[in-house]
């Protein structure tokens, strides 16, 4: 039940995230990130740990303009 909490509260977030992003991010990484959140959603009838989450949580984030350069930097 605490997962299916999260993975909802994770699928609206990325959702609203998606909506605000609109205009900031290009068509490929948008069809990416909605690849995750249809992703997310198969995910509401079957079992899913936080751990599964957090890991498609990342690959969506990865996709931020900020966070994408914030990483960049990293793999200097």
């Amino acid at each position: 039940m605490k997962n299916l909490q999260l993975l909802k509260t994770s699928i609206e977030s990325l959702k609203g995230l998606r909506a605000e992003l609109h205009d900031d991010i290009g068509s490929s990484k948008r069809k990416k990130l909605d690849q995750i959140i249809k992703n997310l959603e198969c995910c509401e009838d079957q079992q899913i740990s936080p751990k599964q989450i957090l890991i498609l949580l990342g690959k969506a984030l990865a996709l931020l303009p900020t966070v994408e350069r914030i990483l960049d930097e990293f793999n200097k």
